[in-house]
Order: C-alpha cells, then sequence, then structure tokens
C-alpha cells in the first residue's frame, strides 16, 4: 500500500512538471504584446521623455537645449501625426473612448501651435520660455496618457484589435520616417523665407534692447491663454472651444 501511494505522488508531479515546461503559449503572447499599439506607444514616449527632462531643467543652458529642442521637435510631431492618423481616429468612433480621442487631438494641436510659434522666436530668453511651457504641456499629456489612456484603451479593444492599431501605427511610422527628407527641406525653405520677411519689416525693433513688456508680448499670443485654462483644469474640448472663439484670429 505505501508503494502504491509513492507512485501515485510521483505520477502527479510528473504531470505537473510536464505542463510548467509548455510555454509555448506565453511566449506567443509575449511576442503579440509588443506589437500592441500601447506597447508601442509606451516605447516612443521613452526618448520624449527624456528630451522633456532636458528642456524642464533649469541648469541646461540655451546652447545646450536648442539641440535638444531640434531633436524632440522631429521625434515629437512624427509620433504625434502618426498617433493621431491611426489610435486617436479608433478611439473617436467608440462611444467609451470617444472624449479622450478628442482631449488628444487638442493636446497635440497646442503642441504643434507653439513648435510653429518656437521655430520664429529670436529672443533668447522668450524662446527658453515657451520651450518650457511645451515641454510642461507634453510632459503632462504624456503622463496623463501613460497612466490613464492607455488602460481605458485596453480594456476598450481586445488585444486582436489593439495589434491591428499597432500596425496601422508603425506603417504611418515607416511612411513619415521616409517622408521627412523632403519635408525638411520645405520646412528650411519656409523659415528661411519667414526670416528674411521678419528682418525687413521688423528691423529697427530686432536692435532695440528686449524690455518687460516686450518679452510678455512674445510670450502671450493666440495660445497662451487656452493653454492656462487647460492646466488650471479646464477640460480640452472646451479649451479648444474658447480658443476657436476669441483667440484664433488674434
Amino acid at each position: 500500500m505505501k508503494k502504491k501511494s509513492s507512485n501515485s505522488k510521483r505520477n502527479l508531479k510528473a504531470k505537473k512538471t510536464f505542463t510548467g515546461k509548455d510555454k509555448t503559449q506565453p511566449v506567443k503572447a509575449k511576442d503579440d504584446n509588443s506589437k500592441d499599439i500601447t506597447a508601442l506607444i509606451l516605447r516612443d514616449h521613452q526618448p520624449i521623455k527624456k528630451l522633456i527632462f532636458i528642456l524642464k531643467d533649469p541648469k541646461v543652458g540655451i546652447a545646450k537645449k536648442r539641440p535638444a529642442y531640434a531633436e524632440f521637435e522631429k521625434i515629437l510631431s512624427k509620433h504625434a501625426k502618426a498617433e493621431e492618423e491611426t489610435l486617436y481616429n479608433h478611439m473617436k468612433k467608440d462611444n467609451d473612448l470617444r472624449i479622450e480621442g478628442l482631449e488628444g487631438d487638442v493636446e497635440h494641436f497646442l503642441a504643434d501651435q507653439l513648435m510653429k510659434e518656437i521655430n520664429h522666436i529670436e529672443n533668447e530668453d522668450a524662446w527658453m520660455a515657451k520651450v518650457k511651457v511645451l515641454s510642461e504641456l507634453v510632459d503632462h499629456h504624456v503622463k496623463e496618457e501613460e497612466k490613464e489612456v492607455l488602460k481605458q484603451i485596453r480594456k476598450g479593444f481586445d488585444l486582436t484589435a489593439r495589434i491591428e492599431i499597432g500596425k496601422e501605427y508603425s506603417q504611418k511610422l515607416n511612411q513619415l520616417q521616409e517622408d521627412e527628407g523632403g519635408k525638411m527641406k520645405f520646412t528650411e525653405q519656409n523659415n528661411t523665407l519667414a526670416e528674411h520677411v521678419n528682418l525687413n519689416t521688423d528691423n529697427k525693433k530686432s536692435e532695440q534692447k528686449p524690455n518687460l513688456k516686450s518679452f510678455i508680448n512674445n510670450i502671450s499670443g493666440r495660445i497662451a491663454v487656452p493653454i492656462l485654462l487647460y492646466f488650471l483644469g479646464v477640460p480640452g474640448f472646451f479649451v479648444i472651444v474658447i480658443w476657436a472663439l476669441f483667440f484664433r484670429g488674434n
């Protein structure tokens, strides 16, 4: 009787050992998870967060912040464009995620407007101020997306759907990467033209020493108040409505 009991225990142990060694399914799931849109977003947030740390640091001078900002603008622009045309489009078609998709569009729009203004600023103090505001805006967006929005996406879309959205996102990123050379040339031509016009029309103003009033005017503009409202807790949807009604034509 004792031998039978011993044999039974051995057989049970053998079954458990066999089951534990069968790792085929988990390995496959892990590979699939790397193509999940939420995993891709987290991956692409990493270089953005590293550059935000540099742009927000008051101890870092403008000589180091300018190349960091150039890299930040390039990475953020491609990431935001791909995210808007794939993930956000799917979110806006879902009743439970529509508001989050619209808010994401608004936050990307505000960041894009700030970058356009930054690219035409000559005064170093004004440039540093707007870059700091931009980095804080994007930092808030990234943290909110990682802590809240991505969790809602995992609940709203199953793994198969998230992988499919991930494929669309990757394809769009690749397309933007291929078009980057042509777009950079186009941007450089526009910036050169804008700088030429500014030098001809504002030559006298640029010779004057910057004072407090001109500094404030540089910081304020069409999107300063909407950004302030956003940081004060006003929902993104209402911020864009306020901007469209009162600040768009300023």
